[in-house]
């Protein structure tokens, strides 16, 4: 599936906490009664008020690249600087996980 050029010049930014675990991967965290203040107000009352979404590796670097500075068409090269062929195809599989967060509203582009 070709992937529009343009998306590769968009400059993703992160929405949502997140924290690193022991390994240095990332783990968002997604307010379990969405982050209104009515939400965020009830959830302060749980002892944990957060999905946790783990991510891999290949989604660890993504995020932490989601700075609003950053474009996709660098993401994916650092992508593949770092995991070199095993990553192809390197742009399907960035535009899907891009794509995914995006509609999961964890980013915004």
């Amino acid at each position: 599936m070709p992937v529009d050029p343009n998306f590769l010049e968009a400059r993703p930014q992160r929405r949502m906490g997140w924290e690193e675990d022991a390994e240095g991967r990332v783990v968002l965290l997604r307010p379990k009664l969405g982050s209104g203040r009515l939400g965020s107000w009830l959830a302060s009352h749980f002892r944990n008020p957060f999905y946790r979404i783990r991510l891999d590796e290949m989604g660890t670097l993504v995020w932490n690249l989601c700075d609003g500075d950053t474009s996709l068409s660098e993401v994916m090269q650092q992508m593949r600087q770092h995991f070199g062929n095993q990553i192809e195809p390197a742009e399907e599989r960035l535009y899907q996980f891009i794509r995914q967060l995006h509609r999961s509203k964890l980013i915004k582009l």
